[in-house]
């Protein structure tokens, strides 16, 4: 996984499409509202063996939306998420991390 200054340095000087199209494909990002809603909910999934690893993926994945959902029109309040945690039968810890976005145009 890239982290955020190799993010930055691969989006430099893109357009907001082109920077849009690097999400999409590298981080399966492509946050769609459509128009007249109020509120969208989306979820992300964590699997993780230490929680030291979940934290990093955490802290990565909310750079990715304080950082991003401008170009997608949208406003994101942490305030609004809600985590659901489980350990799989196979011994994988896993994270369900519901979150939402409002439109914000």
């Amino acid at each position: 996984m890239l982290n955020k200054k190799d993010l930055l340095r691969q989006i430099e000087g893109k357009s907001d499409e082109e920077t849009k199209q690097i999400l999409e494909k590298n981080y399966g990002i492509n946050w769609c509202i459509p128009e007249g809603t109020c509120k969208a909910w989306f979820a992300k999934v964590f699997i993780y063996c230490s929680t030291r690893e979940f934290e990093e993926e955490l802290a990565f994945f909310l750079f990715l939306v304080n950082t991003f959902a401008h170009l997608y029109h949208v406003c994101f309040k942490h305030e609004d998420t809600v985590s659901l945690g489980c350990t799989c039968p196979c011994g994988n810890k896993q994270v369900i991390v519901y979150y939402s976005f409002t439109r914000g145009d």
